[in-house]
């Protein structure tokens, strides 16, 4: 070993930086140890004087291959790396507090080479960088003296430890080794878990309303929801908290680019991917159209073998007359639903608000129509596919014929005989009993209401009279508002009964309300139900506190429209 030159690197970074000898020397064996005794002391101490900035002047300018490290490369066994890319994304700087009670604060950035990416993360007063004007996307830094850990996400990330820190723009490296960062959308079909940042453009399909909700440490926490979609498939986006604003502005057919997207697994809809925004997340609206391309379902019975965006044609056999419906924020909308059949099947059409009111004008029964861009959904309501006619449908009359038209049969084959058929007007209902009531469900649902019961004589525990100690039970209540035309009432579901509307288990529902989850349950409940056409059998009471009557339900049943329009024209032909 050369004495001399060893030794003049020590007292060099012994000057410039304060570290005393056992320090240096334990670097020196962690750099020796990391390279797997494949460098000398003397090479060891100029990687180390390098990666602390010290400057030493040396012709072994060799030594530097061996400081090299690919993001790919990185293992969580190293120590003491450097690390060069460019910035790809820059996140949050959070505060926070320490248990001595002082401050902390840490921020991180996405760092990106040609073999992948990175997060890099800073601490205390290592995050001023992020306050640097030169600190921004696209530029080339060096992470010295970094190591990696394993994220909260089980993801590799590298530190920036004390002896460490960040250089921007260094001089002693080959930009062209390092590709600038492309921040293009990458087509919603290709989203995957894996990608630490995600950006796409697409239109927006669907806007759910702003929803507040209460985490478990007692903060309050806001999330807005939109559709995604563009030409190779949709994606749900959520925007939390802040980064809510940068969505408030946008609405249903605007064709927008979203920067700065992380994905993940939804928690509601397992293998399904969802994108989250952040602080950091960037909303632009374009002046562009998206041409969707969709295939002709060439009969009905294969659209229940589908799923998304599709076309296909039939006969319009029935027309429900047009609702007017109130949403969660008190909005009137207008709701139409009508059955399309060929010769194999038949599918139940729904269009909501300007949507509706345009095909209520337009749609005649008997006719033929091309519907093109429509959106087949499960309802499990009804336990079919269904269509939506959203604002990318269009519908044209066509010349076809078809030897037979199908009906869609009941979803509860074999109930008709539980139901008399003897309908009460709901204005009608003025006194104590059991009545059988048809309408629509005309409000969407804002809670579920769940309790423990004695599972004998399902009252709440606390109110319990049976004799002796049973088993208990959680039971659902769900309220519905219905609506015949005649006047409103009001429709309590408890278990059973309850658990047949929503489609749902009681256990499920629970889980799910333990989680802030729950608002995206009760707005995917509500897009099912609100609208629907149903009977409803049971006993009315009056209520003191609405000063009204409202109705236990015993059993409910989907309508058949299709029956229900047969059964008319017999009474008319007798």
């Amino acid at each position: 070993m050369n004495e001399i030159k060893s030794e003049s690197y020590i007292t060099k970074i012994i000057e410039e930086t304060g570290l005393n000898r056992k320090e240096i020397q334990d670097l020196v064996n962690e750099k020796k140890q990391e390279l797997k005794g494949l460098i000398s002391e003397e090479g060891a101490l100029f990687i180390i004087a390098k990666e602390l900035g010290v400057d030493v002047k040396t012709d072994n300018k060799e030594l530097l291959g061996d400081l090299d490290i690919n993001i790919s490369d990185i293992t969580k066994e190293m120590k003491n790396i450097t690390l060069v890319g460019r910035i790809k994304d820059i996140f949050r700087v959070y505060e926070f507090d320490k248990k001595e009670g002082d401050k902390g604060y840490v921020g991180s950035f996405l760092l990106n080479d040609n073999t992948g990416d990175i997060r890099v993360v800073l601490w205390d007063d290592d995050v001023a960088i992020f306050q640097d004007n030169n600190f921004v996307k696209g530029e080339i830094v060096k992470a010295i003296n970094a190591y990696p850990k394993e994220g909260r996400d089980g993801k590799l990330e590298v530190h920036i430890g004390r002896l460490g820190k960040i250089v921007i723009a260094p001089e002693d490296v080959d930009y062209k080794k390092y590709p600038k960062i492309k921040d293009e959308p990458i087509p919603i079909e290709e989203v995957i878990p894996n990608l630490l940042s995600v950006s796409i453009e697409g239109k927006i399909m669907s806007k759910f309303p702003i929803k507040e909700f209460t985490r478990k440490n007692g903060e309050n926490g806001r999330i807005c929801t939109i559709i995604v979609r563009d030409s190779s498939n949709k994606i749900k986006v959520n925007f939390w908290n802040d980064s809510v604003d940068e969505i408030i502005n946008y609405e249903v057919g605007d064709v927008i680019s979203i920067k700065n997207l992380k994905p993940r697994e939804s928690t509601y809809r397992p293998n399904t991917i969802e994108l989250n925004a952040n602080n950091y997340t960037q909303v632009e609206k374009l002046n562009k159209k998206l041409i969707f391309k969709t295939e002709m379902v060439e009969s009905i019975k294969m659209l229940q073998e589908k799923e998304d965006l599709i076309s296909f044609k039939g006969v319009v056999t029935s027309i429900d007359n047009l609702k007017e419906i109130t949403t969660n924020s008190g909005e009137q909308i207008s709701l139409l639903s009508f059955l399309v059949s060929d010769d194999t099947d038949a599918i139940r059409v729904t269009a909501w608000r300007d949507l509706a009111e345009d095909l209520a004008e337009s749609l005649s029964t008997g006719d033929a129509y091309e519907f093109k861009n429509v959106i087949v959904k499960y309802n499990s309501f009804s336990g079919r596919k269904e269509i939506n006619y959203s604002g990318d449908s269009s519908i044209d009359g066509i010349d076809i014929q078809f030897s037979e038209l199908k009906s869609i049969e009941s979803f509860n084959k074999g109930e008709d005989e539980y139901f008399s058929r003897d309908f009460t007007k709901i204005e009608d209902i003025s006194s104590p009993g059991f009545y059988e009531i048809k309408g629509f469900i005309a409000k969407p649902i804002t809670n579920v209401n769940i309790y423990e019961a004695c599972s004998k004589c399902y009252k709440k525990i606390d109110n319990c009279i049976c004799d002796e100690q049973t088993d208990t039970e959680f039971r659902m209540i769900v309220n519905l508002t219905i609506d015949d035309e005649s006047g409103t009432i009001r429709a309590t579901f408890i278990g059973e009964s309850a658990e047949k509307l929503l489609n749902m288990k009681t256990d499920l529902v629970l889980k799910i309300k333990e989680t802030p989850d729950y608002e995206k349950l009760l707005e995917k409940i509500s897009t099912e139900l609100v609208g629907k056409d149903i009977y409803i059998k049971g006993r009315a009471k009056f209520s003191d506190y609405t000063g009204s009557y409202e109705i236990m339900a015993r059993d409910i049943k989907n309508i058949d429209i299709s029956k229900e329009l047969e059964d008319k024209l017999k009474k008319i032909a007798i």
